[in-house]
């Protein structure tokens, strides 16, 4: 691993930190200085309902001015080692009122968003046998609607561009790769 130094906080925000740092160019005796954005993980599941349906959720999106499909994901708040995996426990309840038996939920994939650009995490995990026990506990910019697809659905889906969040659509392609029921 190269060295990064003289790391500098330039602009935080609420999501991420606009971030510089110098490192050795690796051809020419020469340092340069880098822009990166400093984020908390993020997290991301797949839920399956007792009937194998996939849990969906259509919520706006400020970047694209439009409604989007995802899964339920959000933002890592604290740390530790089963930071991420509390994450996605509490994202599920909050975003859709949706919960299982914690030992029904598993790790599908940690991948980088974008490494050229961002430092962090995202987990992508799958959750079987989700049914609706909680009520909805929304942020406040938050309206979400729940939609339920069958895993042929969800492919047409993905086929159509209709889930456009790389991320989204990156946690559901580990889902139907790997997983007996997404075959």
């Amino acid at each position: 691993m190269k060295e990064r130094k003289n790391w500098k906080d330039l602009f935080p925000t609420p999501i991420y930190t606009l971030a510089s740092f110098d490192i050795k160019l690796p051809r020419v005796d020469l340092e340069k200085t880098y822009y990166v954005l400093k984020s908390k993980n993020w997290v991301n599941v797949v839920p399956i309902t007792k009937t194998g349906e996939i849990l969906l959720i259509k919520q706006y999106r400020h970047g694209i001015g439009e409604d989007s499909l995802e899964i339920p994901g959000g933002i890592v708040d604290d740390d530790g080692p089963k930071a991420e995996f509390e994450s996605v426990v509490r994202e599920l309840r909050e975003e859709t009122g949706y919960a299982t038996d914690p030992s029904k939920i598993r790790l599908l994939s940690k991948f980088s968003g974008n490494p050229a650009m961002f430092t962090n995490w995202s987990y992508s995990y799958v959750a079987y046998d989700v049914e609706p026990i909680h009520d909805v506990e929304f942020d406040e910019g938050e309206d979400i609607e729940i939609v339920l697809k069958t895993p042929n659905e969800v492919k047409q889906l993905l086929r159509e561009g209709a889930i456009h969040h790389p991320h989204m659509a990156a946690a559901l392609g580990f889902y139907f790769l790997f997983e007996k029921s997404g075959t």
